[in-house]
This record gives structure tokens, sequence and C-alpha cells, in this order.
């Protein structure tokens, strides 16, 4: 059994591996078992620790070059790094010892002075010794741009271009109903959009001189499960990373015994967890916490500081970062016109979200766990729990500002306090549901609560698809088990098809490859499967269609970003208009249609160009249509971008996947740009309440960022296909299952 001589610790701390990898840390006191945590995070995931932390600094393109600039100018306008060191500094002395203790075990692993993983040794980067500060910037790099103020600045663009009753047709028209999270538990069907709401918008937008992720989560009570105890499954969205967003990781001592997946960076398991007694997950609320202004600071204004961003194999970029007292400048140059403003919660004061993560760990059961969230601040989540009591809980969490109507649709005006922030929506009014009749508590992005709600959360959820569609999977379900939650994971039914497919079906075709096209949807069972025919003719028809929408001259205003936009944030149109196609043509709604068009010839022409596009990839087969064989997820290290011929040391191998955007197993592609896998489940879970050792969970690639490593992407696989590996808890079954154990000790 290994051992090794570490500064900053209690007492000794044990390191068991499973055999995935996956860490197991025993302690005694609660220090040390966040620096377990923050030790086996540096011993698996250096090169990604940096990645992230750099990004928040804005010195990423010192490694990257040029193609991080545009990203780094964005962090350093938003003053992440000094936002990050004014939270550590506003935590108490209890919530800050969570931070130090996990950056000591970091930092421990820096000492030992141990050979560079592959990443790093390519890049010729040794890493700083880490800060408490740096878990706060991380976080914050994570979700700056994980809310909507990107939505906001597309809706602010299409408004100037469309103009706004066309906007507000375009929010409203998907006329499918929606499952509620809170009561009325009947479904909503959305309501109209006032156009008048987006007013300031374009009074905002007339002032620009413009250049021409979602998750799953649910929980059954026990009164639907075979164990009479709660289940609680899920899985989150986002980007498709390598090394993945998300680390899975176990952390015991005297206080807590937890078990988790736990955000790369950040100490504790802020999103998805359970102890001895509670169980918890979150999905992003899409609640509404950032908004854009237009101002003008005229240009004699002194900026708030000048710094310079430094470029690998290039010219530093001399930067001057504006402040107002709405927020940094983000976008634009006061000395030639009017900027945009971000204000965000996380950023107009110091957040307290951190200091839950040490509390979260040591609740008894749903409702303190429900107070303790009480000092969330962003992203705003969806919070579902439950307990060994039996009890299953939904709350949404975080601050969400009062302010006007308009806010919410776009850019709007600074200047005369119209649209300027009254407090936030006090956490005791924000909605919540505890043991519901049904047994049922369902989020997957879509509204929360309906009209009659008193407060204003947010405009930007997700369509009904997924929301929908787990309702009619788990309303059924009696005696419910983990291999059941599993099979919900697995889900690929598409929705949307049940509108676009009798549409296509109906066309008059002529060519026999249409024809073929026609048949394998006539005969498709609307499950986005790997080696379903039916699905890749209506993806790829779907993708055509968004192209051919976007081709609208009218739209030629939105189809790149703002001057320093970040490419990263910036969601190229043919994606946007795949969200709001199947809405539009539900209604038959023509708004983005050209005026010789209608959504036959739309659809006609599509479906044309997706059997081109099906026969140049695939052949001339219609057998080999398989929607497996263009849909690969194939991640790529941030790395390999710049240095494509580091692909083969630091990218892993391609599968085959199903699902798409909307589907429960969510699998979402570039539309317009490609058919490869960019945001998809980048975790799944299932916590049992009545057998924690019955838990099962799974991540995209593996435990560890080291390409080198067996344990590098050895759960994808399994994880393609929507099977799940064990989640270990009980400290006697981790200890025989071990494949090594490493012993730290006093130095």
């Amino acid at each position: 059994m290994p051992e090794r001589r570490v500064d900053g610790i209690d007492g000794e701390i044990s390191i068991h591996r499973d055999e995935w990898g996956i860490p197991h840390v025993q302690a005694r006191t609660v220090h040390d078992a966040f620096f377990g945590q923050g030790y086996v995070q540096a011993e698996d995931r250096l090169g990604q620790l940096e990645y992230d932390r750099r990004r928040a600094r804005g010195t990423w393109a010192e490694v990257a070059g040029r193609t991080a600039l545009t990203f780094d100018i964005f962090s350093r306008r938003c003053g992440l790094a000094e936002a990050a060191s004014r939270e550590v500094a506003a935590l108490d002395a209890d919530a800050r010892d969570v931070l130090v203790a996990f950056t000591a075990g970091v930092n421990a692993v820096l000492a030992l002075d141990a050979p560079l993983p592959p990443d790093l040794a390519l890049a010729g980067v040794t890493p700083e010794p880490w800060v408490p500060a740096d878990c706060a910037a991380v976080f914050l790099v994570r979700h700056v741009v994980f809310a909507n103020w990107q939505k906001k600045l597309w809706r602010g663009r299409l408004a100037a271009a469309l103009g706004a009753d066309a906007v507000a047709r375009l929010e409203a028209v998907d006329p499918r109903e929606v499952p509620l999270i809170v009561p009325p538990p009947e479904v909503l069907v959305a309501s109209s959009a006032d156009a008048h709401d987006l007013d300031a918008v374009l009074t905002a937008m007339a002032e620009l001189a413009e250049p021409a992720a979602g998750s799953n989560a649910w929980a059954l009570h026990g009164s639907r499960t075979a164990s009479g105890l709660p289940l609680v499954a899920g899985d989150p969205h986002r980007a498709l990373e390598v090394p993945g967003v998300y680390a899975q990781a176990h952390l015991a001592c005297t206080e807590f015994d937890a078990v988790g997946l736990s955000f790369v960076g950040v100490p504790g398991f802020a999103h998805f967890g359970h102890t001895e007694r509670v169980a918890w997950c979150v999905t992003n609320a899409n609640g509404d916490y950032q908004d854009l202004y237009v101002e003008d600071l005229g240009p004699d204004v002194a900026p708030a500081r000048r710094v310079q961003v430094d470029v690998r194999d290039g010219t530093p970029v001399e930067i001057e970062c504006f402040e107002t007292e709405r927020g940094p400048v983000v976008f634009g140059d006061p000395a030639r016109g009017s900027v945009v403003v971000l204000r965000s919660t996380a950023l107009v004061e110091p957040s307290s979200g951190l200091s839950v993560l040490a509390p979260m760990l040591t609740a008894r059961n749903v409702d303190e766990l429900d107070e303790v969230m009480r000092a969330w601040v962003d992203p705003v989540n969806n919070l579902v729990s439950a307990d060994v009591d039996g009890n299953v809980a939904y709350r949404t969490v975080g601050r969400i500002p009062v302010r006007d109507a308009a806010n919410a649709w776009g850019p709007v005006p600074a200047g005369s306090g119209e649209h300027d922030w009254h407090g936030n929506v006090s956490y005791d009014d924000l909605p919540r549901r505890r043991n519901p009749d049904d047994g049922l508590v369902i989020t997957a992005n879509q509204r929360i609560v309906g009209d009659e709600y008193p407060h204003y959360l947010g405009l930007d959820y997700a369509r009904p698809d997924r929301a929908q569609r787990l309702r009619s999977r788990l309303t059924p379900l009696r005696d419910a088990t983990v291999a059941d939650m599993a099979a919900v994971h697995r889900d690929r039914y598409a929705l949307a098809a049940d509108v676009w497919v009798p549409r296509l079906v109906a066309l008059d075709v002529t060519d026999a490859w249409e024809q073929a096209g026609i048949d394998a949807l006539t005969a498709w069972d609307r499950c986005m499967d790997p080696d379903a025919v039916g699905a890749a003719v209506y993806a790829v028809t779907r993708d055509a269609t968004c192209r051919l929408l976007a081709h609208h001259p009218e739209l030629a205003s939105v189809r790149a970003p703002l001057v320093d936009e970040p490419p990263g944030t910036f969601q190229p149109l043919e994606l946007r208009l795949w969200v709001l196609s199947t809405g539009l043509l539900a209604a038959d709604d023509a708004t983005l249609l050209w005026d010789d068009q209608d959504w036959n010839s739309v659809l006609a022409g599509a479906l044309a160009d997706a059997i081109g596009v099906l026969r140049t990839i695939l052949g001339d087969d219609p057998a080999d249509w398989q929607w497996g064989g263009l849909h690969h997820a194939a991640p790529r290290h941030p790395l390999t971008v710049l240095h494509p011929e580091w692909h083969d040391r630091l990218d892993p191998p391609l599968v085959a996947m199903g699902g798409e955007w909307d589907t429960v197993m969510c699998a979402a592609h570039p539309a317009g740009h490609g058919f490869g896998v960019t945001s998809t489940s980048v975790a799944r879970y299932v916590f049992d309440l009545a057998d924690w050792d019955a838990s099962a969970w799974i991540v995209p690639l593996g435990a560890s960022g080291d390409a080198t490593s067996p344990h590098f992407a050895d759960q994808q696989q399994a994880w393609s296909v929507g099977d799940l590996v064990p989640m270990r808890y009980s400290w006697a079954g981790i200890e025989a299952a071990a494949t090594a154990t490493t012993v730290l000790r006093r130095a």
C-alpha cells in the first residue's frame, strides 16, 4: 500500500480507487476530506484545472494562441478573477476553510514534482500553486456563459432585423402542451407574448452599431418504487468536452459520508450527490438573473483598468476594461459609440453560493437541505431532493432580480432607471413542492409555474419534448427500480418527429431516392437509435430545413457574432432555428418563410437536400443511411484545436450515438454545421434511497483526464449506449473491490 508524506493535513487520509479508478477518500476531519478531494482532482484532472483557471483569469491564449483570444478578452472585461477574489473574501471562516483545504490538496500534488500529464507536458505548461479564489473563478467562468444573456442578445438582434411582432410570435408559436414542475399539475399551453414588451429592446438596439446547454432530473416517491423509498435520477446536459466537466468521487469523515459528481475545481458536490440520509440533483431552471444594458458612456470615460492579454506565438493585445454602476462593459468601445453592459447576480456583489458546499453534506433531510440552499446565488437551478424518511421535494434555488418585463426580452436602455433591479424574489416565495400527490417530480428545463404565479422567473424555457416524454414514461411506473430509471435514461423517442414526419410523408415525390427516404420515415418508430434509417432521414431533413430558413435575407444581420463576442458563446443561426422550427411547423407559421414559400415547398427542398447529403456521406444503399453513421461522439481536447497533430495523444476514440437535442437521451449536433455530438448528457445517475449500494452512474469518458491512463475513457462505451456502472458506497465493499489504495500521512 503506497504511502505519501504531505504537508497540511490533520491526520491519515486513505484513498481507495475502485475498478473504474473513481476515488473514495477516507479521512477523520472535514479539512482532510476536502484536502483529499483536492488531491485526487489534481491527480486525475491537473490539465483541466489549469485550463479552467486560465480561462477564468483570461490567460488561456498564452497556451492556446489566437483561437483563445476572444474569450480571454471577454473574461478580462467581465472581471471574473476580481469577482472570485471578492467572493472568497466575503465568505465566513468555515466556508473559506473548505476552499483552503481543497486548494492545499491540489498544491500537495504539485509539490510532488511528478511528471506532468500529457496535455500540460505537450503545451510546456507547469501550473502555479492554487489559491482559494481559483475555486470560485472556475465556477464563475463555467456559468457566466451558462445563463441567458446570449439569448437576450440574439433576441434583441432578431427584433432589430424582423420587428417586435415577429419576435413575439416566434417566442409563443409552439402550441404543444408543457407539463409544469409546480402545481397546478395540469399541463399548460404556453401564453402568448406581448410585442409591446420589446419596445425598450428596439430602442436599445437602435443605439448599437452592428456589423452586417439542458438537463433532466426526476424523483419518484416511495409509493411508486419497489422498495417503498424514493428513487432520484437524471442527467445534466452540457457541452461534450475532454475531459468531462464532472468527476465522480466519494468523501467521508466523522461529519459526513457523501458520494457524488464534483464540479472540477470546486470542492463538495454542489449539483449531484447523496449522503447517508439525503440525495439531491439539479437541472437548469432557466431563471433570468442576467441583463444586458445599452449605455452611452461618452468618449472621455476612463477605463477601470488596462490589461495586457498575452498570446502564444503572437503579439500581446492591450485592452481597456470599463465598469458602470450596472456592471462590466462586455461588448463595444465607448470611444466609438454605445456599449453593451452585463449585469449578473454573481458579478453585482460577492456570491455566497460556495458557502453551501459543506453544509449540504451534513443536512439530515430535505427540509434542512432546502434551508442550506437559501445562500445559493447562481446559476438558478431546479433542486430535486429526497431523504431516507421517504420525502421527495422540489425547490427553485438561486437569486432572481425583480425588474421590468422588457429586461426579459433583450438589451434595454440604461439611464432612466426604468429597467433597474429592485431587490430579488424572496427565497420563501420561490416555487417548491413536497411529496406531491402523484409521487412525481419531473424537471427538464421546462416552464416551472403558470401565469398565476406572482413573480417573473424567466422566459427562455426548453421546448416541452423531454418533459412530456418523461411524464409519459414515469406516470405508469409502479414498483420502480434502478433498472427502470436507467431505461428511462436510454429513451430516444423524438416527440418533435410527431410534428415533422406526417408533414414529410405527405409530400409528393417522384425521385426514387426521395421515395426511399419517405418509406424509411413511414416505417420508423420515431426512436433516434443509432441503426435507424428513419432517424437519419428525419434529422438530416430537419437540419436542411434550418439551413434553408437561415438564407432568409432579413436574417443576414444575425448570422455572425458581434465584434468581440466569443465564438463559444455565439450560437449559429441554424442552431437557433433548430429550436424554433418545430413550433413554427406545428403552427404552420410563415414568419421566417420567403414571400413565395410555403411549408410544403420548404420541406420538399429540404428532403431533396437531405437525401443528397445521405447519399454523399453514407452511399447509395438506403439501408446504410443509419443515424449512427453520421452521429458520432468525438470530443476534442482544447489543445488539439490548435495542434491537430496531438489528436492521437489527447483525444478519445469516437463512438456512434443515438438520441438528438430533444430526446430524453440528449445528444445534440450543431445544426447546419455537421452531425457530430456537441452537447449531451455529461453524466447519468440513479440514487436508490433504500440501498445506496444499488445506486449507479456513468460519465462520458472516465475518471482520469490523462489520455495515457486506463481510466481515461473506460466508461465511454457503456455511456454511449446508456448503461451505468456501480456507485460504490459501503466502505467494506469499497475496500474489497479497490484496485489501488494510497495513504497520505503528515510530513
